[in-house]
């Protein structure tokens, strides 16, 4: 289907996006994969009422990060391409899981007037959307750091899928592996804030929740979250991406209550008012049937109801805006530095602005359901 068939037929084009969900759901791992071991952390350490009141008690600062890997992958179109290396602080004993990797993208000929920790989404199997994504801020002298999740890409082990042990049916496993997310990504910004510009987070999907505990643990120039939703309890509970997930955990003796009370200190809800983000986006997903309405609107509420974008896409489909966020994140960010390249649409699938239904305003500001990137 064509963007301009889209754009005439706004129903055609949801009926679509719908149906690419409703396929997405069928393909993330199984939670027949058991933890790999027992988990660090305690029934008591995610109960603990204190963690909610000073959330750095279960989201430690890193100490100081110094990579011991730096390999150049590439430089092509004044974007650099480094690969970094170091170890987790809060390592779950699994050494490939444990090395933590961050691809970082500069500009190659003059110094970032920005830098950004980038986060994806759950499941992610390649870096196809994320590598355009992060190339085109560097393009306009942005630089992004890529981080790869626990037990994605190159930190997932051997024979498994990108993900597949990230959450399991074991709440306490999968609230260790949240944990050592949100801490890996407070050292990864140590280190873009040893570079002088100034420093901000986007995140996707999962990644847009961990963006909003970044926010309220550290102080950052921009927060944006795209696909983000409050209550991680519940999007597991009712979202039909999980719906396996929360039969492991029902056969195991879990209810929704006691779920939400262990998973409380990963709920970015827990932490209304506590932003330090000075600038706050989001963007959200008109046509989205994985990830429930009202938990979009619970985090919009609870963060003052910040500026927030909508895509015409679904949960599966939002990737096609690839240029749309990153020409909105510019924007927020601020005028373009001298000699930065323009930004080519050929470094996307598809025209983000010509899949606007017709009769829709882009980017119109809304308080409506999130968008969480293609798996």
């Amino acid at each position: 289907m064509c963007p301009n068939a889209a754009r005439r037929n706004g129903g055609l084009w949801r009926w679509l996006c719908e149906c690419c969900d409703r396929v997405g759901a069928r393909q993330i791992p199984s939670p027949a994969l058991t933890a790999p071991g027992a988990s660090p952390l305690s029934e008591t350490a995610c109960l603990d009422p204190q963690a909610l009141l000073e959330p750095s008690r279960f989201y430690p600062p890193p100490p100081p990060v110094r990579p011991d890997v730096r390999e150049k992958l590439d430089e092509a179109n004044g974007v650099a391409i480094e690969q970094l290396a170091f170890t987790s602080a809060v390592p779950l004993g699994i050494a490939a899981n444990d090395r933590v990797a961050l691809r970082f993208y500069r500009p190659a000929h003059h110094r970032s007037r920005f830098a950004l920790l980038v986060l994806p989404g759950i499941w992610r199997r390649d870096r196809w959307f994320e590598d355009r994504f992060c190339r085109g801020l560097a393009s306009q002298g942005v630089s992004a750091a890529l981080l790869a999740l626990p037990f994605h890409w190159e930190r997932a082990l051997r024979g498994t899928p990108s993900g597949g042990y990230f959450l399991s049916g074991d709440p306490l496993w999968t609230a260790a592996v949240f944990r050592q997310a949100v801490v890996d990504s407070r050292a990864a910004l140590s280190l873009l804030r040893g570079r002088g510009a100034p420093v901000g987070v986007v995140g996707f999907s999962l990644g847009g929740v961990l963006a909003h505990i970044l926010m309220a643990l550290e102080p950052l120039d921009l927060g944006v979250s795209v696909i983000a939703g409050g209550d991680v309890a519940g999007i597991v509970w009712e979202s039909p991406l999980t719906q396996a997930y929360r039969r492991a955990m029902e056969a195991r003796g879990m209810t929704r209550s006691t779920l939400a009370a262990l998973w409380a200190a990963g709920n970015p809800t827990s932490y209304a008012g506590r932003s330090q983000a000075s600038r706050l986006l989001m963007f959200n997903a008109r046509y989205d049937l994985l990830l429930p309405r009202k938990f979009t609107e619970e985090l919009w509420q609870t963060h003052g109801q910040p500026p927030i974008r909508w895509l015409p896409a679904g949960h599966t489909t939002a990737f096609l805006f690839g240029r749309t966020l990153v020409e909105e994140i510019l924007a927020m960010i601020g005028p373009s530095v001298s000699g930065g390249a323009s930004l080519r649409r050929s470094e996307y699938a598809a025209n983000d602005q010509a899949m606007e239904p017709a009769g829709q305003k882009k980017s119109e500001p809304a308080h409506a359901p999130f968008i969480p990137t293609r798996h």
